[in-house]
């Protein structure tokens, strides 16, 4: 299920909550949009790709995030 999508150049990045293996997860992958039209379709790994967190770990993410916010925008 797609959460979030940030266009940056000529990708499209998703946040998407995935089901890999049995183990839910929070998937950051960038997608494209293929020269010949159509749907866009994800990156291979091979050029980049993007990552999985666990979803057991997102409160560390949200708190790191936080941290960010409360510096006024800088890290």
């Amino acid at each position: 299920m797609t959460i979030f999508e940030q266009e940056h150049g000529r990708h499209v990045w998703r946040l998407e909550a995935t089901v890999w293996n049995g183990e839910a997860r929070l998937q950051v992958w960038p997608w494209y949009q293929p020269k010949d039209g159509g749907d866009l379709r994800p990156c291979a790994a091979r050029f980049g790709g993007g990552f999985a967190i666990p979803l057991e770990r997102l409160d560390e993410l949200k708190a790191a995030l936080e941290t960010i916010d409360q510096r006024g925008g800088s890290a």
